[in-house]
């Protein structure tokens, strides 16, 4: 074959049977603005043209060597092949979907539509779930055959029902959208996820041995034990025995109270680039107070009863920390407690920026 792209499809073409979508989609990243289906079926009569032409110049002169190839481009191969073979053509499912893709399309366009006109949505956003099988399949494929330009089929589904249902008057929305639609291919169901929203709030933890988290809990007593329905997610936090008294961000999915140690100020709804932008902020430093009993003077100290000292450390990371704990309880000194103080940092312009605004 004459050229790479035709070169890779040949070569494709020769191996499996694939329909017109499958194999455009491992060319889907060129010739923006086409359909999968319009590259792959423009490929196979490109590979068409040029095999005729080829036979016909007596390039090709051992027909059975390309045999293989008709029968896995499929139908459109159908006419050529009778000229030259006589023998009825053999019709294979396509490697990947089974020559289900339309179907599978049409479904999830009419399913999902029913959705959002029975239950008065306006927004939408849409979702595939692949059956283990086919995701193993299409990993396997793509790296056996370096496919550099390939795209899921995942996505190519999701695109063009979306494409479809927004031309029905529907309006997709990927951060905000009021429903979530899921095409499960293993049950041939289509799912409604109502979309919930998160918000972010800043709290304070001001009583120790209260971690956030039920699986650290020794006691049982946990900020996500007292919110028993309300979902957390966590950017970064301290350990439980240290009091937090600087402000920390924390997503809720759900009601927040004031409960278990932890004092709230609620900022207001985050979602999508938000989201994700608060889940990068890290401290760059953190100021612990460490108090400490110690017979001898503690240089750098502050004395603030008799042997008992407050001492203030700033690291990077945690790791940090635990190593001048270490030095202080080597030099004979006793840890009552630590607090963290003060953070710097992007975190830290956060809570000044949204909250105090």
């Amino acid at each position: 074959m004459k050229g790479e792209i035709l070169n890779k499809a040949f070569t494709l073409l020769s191996k499996y049977p694939l329909c017109n979508s499958c194999l455009g989609r491992c060319f889907a990243r060129l010739s923006y603005g086409h359909s999968n289906n319009e590259r792959g079926k423009a490929m196979k009569l490109a590979l068409l043209m040029e095999i005729d032409k080829m036979i016909k110049d007596h390039e090709i002169q051992d027909l059975t060597q390309i045999k293989e190839v008709f029968f896995n481009i499929g139908e459109l191969a159908s006419p050529l092949f009778s000229l030259y073979y006589n023998e009825g053509f053999q019709k294979r499912s396509c490697y990947i979907c089974g020559d289900k893709i339309e179907e599978i399309k049409d479904k999830f366009e009419r399913d999902a539509l029913q959705i959002l006109k029975e239950k008065g949505y306006k927004t939408f956003v849409l979702g595939v779930n692949l059956p283990t099988y086919l995701k193993r399949l299409e990993e396997d494929f793509i790296v056996s055959n370096d496919l550099t330009y390939y795209e899921s089929i995942k996505n190519e589904i999701k695109r063009d029902v979306g494409k479809r249902i927004a031309e029905k008057g529907f309006t997709p929305a990927f951060e905000d959208a009021e429903v979530e639609l899921i095409y499960d291919l293993e049950y041939d169901a289509v799912l409604e996820v109502k979309k919930s929203y998160k918000t972010l709030v800043f709290y304070n933890r001001l009583s120790r041995n209260v971690p956030i988290s039920s699986w650290y809990a020794k006691d049982g007593i946990s900020l996500e034990s007292s919110l028993a329905n309300t979902k957390l997610y966590v950017p970064f936090s301290e350990l439980s025995e240290y009091r937090i008294l600087e402000e920390y961000p924390l997503i809720v999915e759900g009601e927040v109270k004031d409960v278990a140690g932890y004092y709230f100020k609620p900022y207001g709804k985050v979602q999508g680039k938000e989201l994700s932008t608060i889940f990068t902020l890290k401290p760059t430093n953190r100021t612990y107070r460490i108090t400490v009993y110690s017979e001898k003077p503690v240089e750098g100290g502050v004395n603030i009863y008799q042997g008992v000292y407050d001492l203030f450390l700033t690291v990077k990371e945690p790791e940090e920390l635990k190593a001048k704990i270490n030095e202080l309880e080597n030099k004979g000194m006793v840890i009552l407690s630590i607090d963290l103080v003060t953070t710097s940092g992007k975190v830290n312009t956060l809570y000044t920026i949204l909250y105090k605004g």
